[in-house]
């Protein structure tokens, strides 16, 4: 694989992209790749889940200090260079002047400066908004239950906005592992008319001082994605929809965040 010719992606080159030490310049290759091929995807979130198990099994272990002589006799290979990179094209990327985001950012191609967690949402749009009977894992039924649940495990309170206004209704949501297993927050939302549109949260690495929200707009193929950092969350709202009905359920979904017990930043 390289980065002009994205096929064939081998299963290695999966493995690195699921435990996020796939070269940056290969990562928006593999995530336009995945979703060309839905299978692969779905095979890659099982293999994030699995990894996020494993990691919450030995939190305990994880959590301890590493004592100093094994400190010592090792080196970090790819987190700081990687988590930093990551850090700064982010902040690039979203680094907005004055205002806020009534005039979106067109980046049509992905993978140009985008950040990581939309490169996320968009994998996990494709995955899950065509399942029929396991499309969330928790439903709106236990919507309270999902939000405490997922706040949890995120580590921040969280709001599922309500879209009824706009003719989306909450159907529920999940937990998704991020590229190097974080935990990451999906909403899915869906419309008299089986259209679906899904919600993407995440907790954003580094201490990334506070700047105005502003919208970015990404597409691949049929699917439009709206993005934009508040603090230190992102968040990627997607739908096969026209740019301009997402725009209004972007807006919808913002304002409802700035009211009060929405997300602090």
């Amino acid at each position: 694989m390289t980065p002009d010719n994205p096929t064939p992606v081998t299963d290695a080159e999966l493995h690195a992209w699921v435990d996020g030490q796939l070269l940056p310049e290969f990562v928006p290759v593999v995530s336009d790749w995945l979703l060309q091929h839905p299978d692969a995807a779905a095979r890659v979130q099982a293999w994030q889940a699995q990894r996020l198990g494993l990691q919450a099994l030995q939190r305990g272990v994880l959590d301890e200090p590493v004592p100093l002589a094994l400190a010592r006799a090792t080196r970090p290979r790819r987190s700081g260079p990687w988590l930093q990179g990551l850090v700064a094209s982010l902040m690039l990327g979203l680094g907005f002047a004055g205002g806020w985001w009534l005039r979106p950012v067109d980046t049509p191609l992905a993978g140009a400066g985008e950040p990581g967690f939309v490169q996320e949402a968009r994998v996990a749009h494709a995955v899950y908004v065509p399942e029929k009977r396991h499309a969330v894992e928790v439903g709106v039924q236990e919507q309270a239950h999902l939000v405490q649940w997922l706040s949890r495990r995120l580590g921040t309170p969280l709001k599922a906005p309500l879209l009824e206004d706009q003719g989306f209704g909450l159907m529920g949501g999940r937990l998704l592992p991020g590229q190097a297993g974080e935990p990451r927050a999906l909403f899915m939302y869906e419309n008299p008319a089986a259209g679906r549109i899904t919600l993407h949260v995440s907790v954003l690495p580094g201490d990334a001082a506070p700047a105005p929200a502003a919208f970015r707009f990404a597409r691949v193929g049929q699917t439009e994605t709206f993005y934009w950092v508040e603090g230190s969350l992102g968040y990627a709202l997607s739908g096969d929809l026209p740019r301009e009905r997402l725009a209004q359920l972007a807006d919808a979904v913002y304002r409802q965040l700035q009211q009060p017990g929405a997300l602090p930043g």
